[in-house]
């Protein structure tokens, strides 16, 4: 990563604090007036960028290719294997939606790696149904480019984003495309009233409508299928851009009847698909860390395995006594949930706390013991009674990947262990710089 940049933005900080107040200000009045919003709230964020380099955007383009080749092999082992579907526990509803053949190639055609990077790097977890946080990483960014602070390195460095919602709607007409689609598609952007980000499916809508699309925002319970085509309302919908999480979906089968069967039927191109459980269920890692699981994959890939994806075990008899007697080095993760709901890290517990954690998991049969990876760390700036003080937090990253390729970035920082969900984490604006003189080929935000 880049420690010249992040050097040089802390030295300009510490030497006119009150100048880059004042800038602080600005950001945190445009951020209140933007969309970046949660439950109501602006996002929380830090007057710190993530810079990146242009040899960390090929380490991470690297990494989609290299992982998002590893879960498409799973998922085809996973459609062609009965015994190995097993190793996942899916219900026998689940299973049959992942067995839908959707009607392109790609098993998780938007999907986020979530890793802790600082040059050498581990997978944290793999997001792909109802992936999230383009609007506010996007938000965050092109506010921050228009700072007073960045607008200074810009003498020295060329810095950009990475554009996440136009490069998407490209991604959707190509998979549209490769479905058999032919007449403009009329689009649906797709989860339960109450659950999804408003704010965000409001911009891809805005984005989409732009590019010439009828877009509407629904429930699918709100979705009817007459005559061979899938409606809202009155609008037939050829493209849905799914965000309802396969868990809500699978919780509420007897109220989407309709929309279930247009997606068998194949009546509707529906991105994306059920089989993205596969690698978004946490049990994955756990099957990734088994080799007697996982013979169809060379020896690249489980050498790629082992050195990046931490240890994941079944929560049994035999890893509570290895999770008892190691309790820093291990954390505990559900199977099934998301925003961080459920994990606890052994550092974070004391020793009675940890050992009544671990029962608890044990005793639910639905909890993973996994390795305590979170090896990155950076001091940043927080904006203390008129000034800046800088304080250790840890850090992660996440890539976006459209269609399997690198597409995007979502860094947040925590001082906790555990750094998800909203209320445990704070966004940072992910940018890439390199100094005046060196060409990009990478795809510049609009």
């Amino acid at each position: 990563m880049q420690k010249k940049i992040f050097d040089e933005y802390r030295k300009r900080i510490e030497q006119n604090p009150e100048k880059f107040s004042s800038d602080f200000r600005k950001i945190i009045r445009k951020m209140k007036q933007s969309n970046a919003k949660y439950k109501g709230k602006t996002v929380n964020f830090l007057y710190q960028p993530m810079f990146f380099d242009q040899e960390d955007v090929q380490n991470f383009q690297n990494i989609c290719k290299r992982m998002m080749g590893i879960i498409q092999k799973c998922v085809e082992e996973y459609l062609q294997n009965p015994a190995f579907r097993k190793y996942f526990g899916f219900s026998n509803q689940m299973e049959e939606l992942i067995l839908i053949d959707p009607g392109y190639s790609c098993a998780a055609p938007i999907a986020r790696l979530d890793i802790f990077y600082d040059g050498n790097y581990s997978f944290c977890e793999l997001n792909g149904d109802g992936t999230s946080a383009m609007n506010e990483a996007n938000t965050l960014e092109r506010i921050f480019l228009e700072s007073d602070i960045i607008r200074e390195l810009q003498k020295t460095y060329r810095i950009y984003n990475f554009e996440l919602f136009h490069s998407w709607l490209e991604a959707l007409l190509q998979i549209y495309q490769e479905f058999g689609g032919t007449r403009k598609p009329n689009i649906a952007i797709v989860d339960f009233s109450g659950l999804g980000t408003s704010e965000e499916f409001k911009t891809f809508q805005t984005v989409f409508e732009k590019g010439g699309y009828t877009t509407v925002i629904c429930d699918p319970r709100e979705m009817k299928y007459k005559n061979g085509r899938l409606y809202f309302g009155k609008l037939p919908i050829d493209l849905v851009y799914r965000r309802a999480v396969n868990q809500e979906m699978e919780k509420r089968l007897h109220e989407v009847g309709d929309f279930i069967q247009a997606y068998k039927d194949r009546a509707v191109c529906v991105v994306g698909p059920f089989r993205s459980q596969i690698m978004h269920n946490k049990t994955f890692f756990s099957i990734l860390s088994d080799e007697n699981k996982t013979g169809f994959l060379n020896s690249e890939e489980r050498q790629f395995i082992t050195k990046h994806i931490p240890q994941t075990w079944q929560l049994n008899e035999k890893h509570c006594q290895l999770a008892l007697d190691n309790k820093d080095a291990y954390v505990i993760k559900p199977k099934d949930f998301y925003g961080g709901k459920g994990v606890v890290c052994g550092l974070d517990c004391t020793e009675d706390e940890w050992k009544n954690q671990v029962a608890k998991a044990k005793e639910k049969d639905e909890f993973l013991l996994q390795e305590f990876c979170n090896f990155t760390q950076r001091e940043m700036p927080v904006f203390q009674n008129g000034t800046f003080v800088f304080k250790p937090f840890k850090t992660t990253v996440g890539l976006f990947a459209y269609q399997g390729n690198f597409s995007g970035l979502y860094a947040r920082v925590s001082e906790h262990n555990i750094i998800a969900g909203m209320e445990r984490s704070i966004s940072l604006p992910s940018l890439v710089a390199e100094e005046k003189g060196k060409h990009s080929k990478n795809r510049l935000a609009i």
